[in-house]
């Protein structure tokens, strides 16, 4: 071989390092060629964790990965910034899809995703003076407008005389959170005191409009109240009520206060009270359509922070609350009728009451 050859060997060699290289490091820090957008781009991943673990997790039908055996995750790296479909499968469980958005240099989150059972296992409540559906003895009473200690046994130091004498006056509704009391005055004003009545601090500044024999209820987690003022569902903010549906029958505040949900007729809400930088779906100050079934909605509870269940004529729905892309429901596959439902989140499991009979499920949840 001679040394011209040689020379225009080691050229072309050269020539060919300094033209790849730059293509093998970038395609080492995540840059791609898009070429429906014809341009360079990083891409970014998508983390999914189930409960329980997954048989399989595919990224748009093709991306098949097996969750890690001890964490119960996967991590799909490399993707393009674009809408990705995530398939989850596990055998006798309903399929969970979802259309998610990824974005350069970052990783989108679906790590709360809860599957169910195509056959949730029931069993009849043996013992009923372990019916979560009997009437609860609240510490007071509301009579006339004023509030009373109640005949509970937790109030059996109390004397008639002092059960007899109103511990807060001209009252609408209340509500006992730790060692105070929030109530609504009939003067429309929201009021927190002592848990006796004492030391009233007036918690709004302007007055509701109020209807002596319309219903009221207040609800609390921490310094979030919400107030469903005869149908009105308000949230309190800067010392005033802002109005977030103008009919609500029920309403309930997520296990960490983040979001609540309510029922208007045949739909079910969700309002985002905080957002959470770890729940990335989360907007503040949002309300989105959860579910819209057949039939008015009844009972509604949380499972977790993610999911929650509700009851609608004869069926029961489970839903989360995951609002990118398409929502995520399931009609339990349970044959009831007119359930009144309850959920025990310490047990995990669903409490029916359906034609006298009270049934109890499995452990739904972690």
């Amino acid at each position: 071989m001679t040394k011209k050859i040689r020379l225009t060997i080691l050229l072309a060699c050269a020539a060919c390092f300094f033209l790849i290289t730059p293509f093998i490091i970038g395609y080492s820090l995540g840059y791609r060629v898009d070429l429906e957008q014809k341009k360079i781009v990083t891409t970014g991943g998508i983390y999914v964790r189930t409960w329980p673990e997954a048989d399989s997790i595919t990224i748009d039908l093709k991306l098949q990965q097996k969750p890690a055996f001890f964490t119960g995750t996967v991590f799909v790296q490399n993707l393009l910034p674009r809408q990705h479909t995530v398939l989850i499968q596990k055998q006798n469980y309903y399929d969970y899809s979802k259309i998610l958005p990824v974005t350069e240099k970052e990783v989108t989150k679906l790590e709360n995703v809860l599957l169910f059972k195509k056959d949730i296992q029931f069993e009849t409540l043996a013992d009923p003076t372990k019916s979560p559906f009997k009437p609860q003895t609240e510490k007071f009473i509301i009579t006339k407008n004023n509030l009373y200690y109640s005949n509970a046994p937790e109030n059996s130091q109390f004397t008639q005389t002092q059960k007899n004498t109103p511990v807060i006056k001209n009252i609408l509704a209340f509500l006992q959170s730790g060692n105070n009391i929030l109530w609504l005055g009939t003067d429309g004003f929201l009021y927190r005191s002592d848990i006796d009545g004492k030391n009233p601090v007036k918690l709004t500044d302007q007055a509701l409009k109020i209807d002596k024999k319309g219903i009221y209820k207040i609800k609390n987690y921490g310094e979030n109240i919400f107030l469903n003022a005869d149908g009105q569902l308000l949230f309190l903010e800067n010392k005033g009520f802002s109005a977030i549906a103008d009919q609500a029958d029920d309403f309930e505040i997520s296990p960490d206060g983040h979001n609540s949900i309510f029922s208007s007729g045949d739909k079910v809400y969700l309002y985002t009270i905080s957002a959470d930088a770890n729940r990335q779906y989360l907007v503040p100050k949002t309300d989105a359509l959860l579910y819209q079934p057949k039939d008015r909605i009844k009972e509604l509870f949380w499972l977790n922070n993610d999911y929650v269940i509700f009851s609608a004529g004869d069926e029961i729905i489970a839903s989360e609350i995951d609002c990118r892309g398409k929502i995520n429901s399931i009609v339990l596959p349970i044959q009831t009728k007119s359930p009144e439902i309850f959920f025990n989140s310490q047990e995990g499991k669903l409490y029916i009451l359906s034609e006298n009979t009270i049934s109890v499920s499995e452990k739904l949840t972690q």
